[in-house]
């Protein structure tokens, strides 16, 4: 995206903040060493210190993002709310870092240098925040949008409820052959593309996939593009304002697209990697609850204590998952059920628990370590209804080419599906992270499940989620009369 505009790509932003977090935390514990200690002591000292700085350094920022504070949503945030939250975050990692002591005594930070530190640190990311704030408040976009015909000042209309308040469209840009004929603006004909960007101080223009495609606006958008003036279709702010990609949308040029971003080494090597050692170290810190669950399990009801599924996993090849058992023995005599979210009457009571707190998922973590899973991707889903789901959604088996994940950018963003309408909410963010999975991404993704399972459920994410509703709805409207 162009250096001008402020809503940049999602995940280029949290990423950017994250590190300017990290080395804000690591940067005020070397000045704080540097004042507090002697000379001959600062370089051996804060050598010393690396292990608890790496672990701060990371721990911080994750804490940060848990709490939503790198989220264009809190923009609408007091500042005093936001420097109530960031010390609380500092405690936190604090707390965490008090552990290193236990562990290895030279490695802990002293009181003078962590007092000195933490305040330091305090004021740094508060500045930092500030800015962010300042940022997200008041400044905007400048956007035009390009008209083919009737139909897309339709979609330009609805531009504005999409949510993006830090956009403004200035107004419309249409076609030699098209008159417009709403209230809006109308900046004049698109043979005065360049002319009229320039005037109008414009940041981006958004347009249809067919004036995209079209061979006589090609060396126009190009022009636009290396002058550093973001040119996308609909669907691409889609992706960037919601990170969902609607199946209206989607076309079969995107789908090529889509398949040839991810970089094949992280798929292939670093998330295998990212897989193996997240998995170790999830089995490592969870075994005691791990046992806790499996003892609740065997105490309160009869039947087995672990539960096998077999599932669909990459190119939907069949594995049996791996899960402790929250339902009863005879939950399915009757054949495959939906998931239901909330109280499922086929769960028992300890079973509720676990799957309320996602304690049932974590013998995946087996899975994960086989290679049939991995720890993050769209969820696996039962044979039987991988044939249901397919026959009635389009683009439903694209899914099925990476491997499926004990948690998702679908599962963080929406609750378990009874449904297949909640099938197709999924997929379309399922689409989404297939097209940008990256190791920013999952760690992300982690973060949010970390929030889900502390919050116990989805209530907060479905609150949220209700904009996206609306505007994807319109679109299904609009298709639906385009069509007739």
């Amino acid at each position: 995206m162009n250096a001008n505009g402020i809503l940049r790509e999602h995940w280029l932003h949290v990423a950017y903040h994250f590190v300017i977090d990290a080395i804000i935390f690591i940067v005020s514990f070397v000045v704080a060493a540097k004042v507090v200690l002697i000379e001959y002591q600062f370089a051996v000292r804060l050598m010393d210190y690396v292990p608890a700085l790496l672990l701060g350094s990371f721990v911080f920022p994750c804490m940060v993002y848990i709490f939503g504070l790198y989220s264009p949503l809190s923009g609408k945030q007091r500042l005093m709310a936001r420097s109530v939250i960031l010390g609380a975050c500092l405690a936190l990692t604090a707390f965490m870092m008090l552990g290193l002591y236990y562990i290895n005594k030279s490695t802990s930070i002293g009181r003078g240098v962590s007092l000195w530190g933490y305040a330091i640190s305090f004021a740094g990311v508060l500045i930092h925040h500030f800015f962010i704030l300042r940022a997200l408040r008041e400044q905007k976009e400048r956007v035009a949008f390009i008209m083919t015909c009737t139909f897309d000042e339709l979609e330009a209309r609805f531009f504005q409820s999409l949510g993006t308040e830090h956009m403004e469209l200035v107004g419309l840009i249409h076609y030699d052959d098209y008159k417009p004929i709403g209230e809006m603006r109308v900046l004049g004909k698109v043979s005065a593309l360049q002319e009229i960007v320039k005037r109008e101080k414009i940041h981006r223009v958004l347009c249809t996939s067919k004036s995209i495609s079209d061979p006589a606006m090609c060396k126009a958008f190009c022009e636009l593009r290396y002058s550093g003036i973001q040119v996308m279709p609909l669907v691409s702010l889609f992706e960037e304002v919601h990170q969902l990609v609607p199946l209206e949308l989607i076309t079969a040029e995107w789908l090529l697209t889509a398949s040839a971003l991810p970089h094949m080494l992280y798929i292939k090597k670093l998330k295998r990697g990212f897989d193996i050692v997240s998995s170790l170290g999830l089995l490592l810190v969870s075994a005691p609850v791990h046992l806790l669950g499996m003892m609740l399990v065997k105490l309160t009801s009869p039947g087995p204590i672990f539960y096998r599924q077999v599932r669909a996993g990459q190119f939907g090849r069949p594995f049996s998952v791996i899960k402790l058992r929250s339902m009863r023995v005879d939950a399915e005599k009757h054949g495959a059920v939906w998931s239901v979210q909330g109280k499922d009457p086929r769960a028992t009571p300890v079973g509720a628990f676990l799957r309320k707190y996602r304690i049932d998922e974590l013998p995946q973590l087996i899975n994960i370590l086989k290679g049939e899973m991995s720890f993050v991707g769209p969820r696996p889903e039962r044979p039987v209804f991988v044939e249901e789901l397919a026959d009635q959604i389009q683009y439903y088996q694209e899914r099925l080419m990476v491997q499926p994940g004990l948690t998702g950018w679908a599962q963080v963003n929406y609750p378990y599906g009874s449904s297949v309408e909640d099938a197709k909410w999924k997929l379309e963010y399922d689409l989404y992270y297939m097209k940008h999975m990256s190791l920013f991404l999952d760690l992300f993704i982690l973060l949010d499940t970390i929030r889900i399972v502390i919050r116990g459920g989805m209530s907060a994410e479905a609150v949220d989620r209700l904009p996206r509703y609306e505007a994807i709805w319109f679109f299904r409207v609009l298709d639906g009369k385009e069509n007739q």
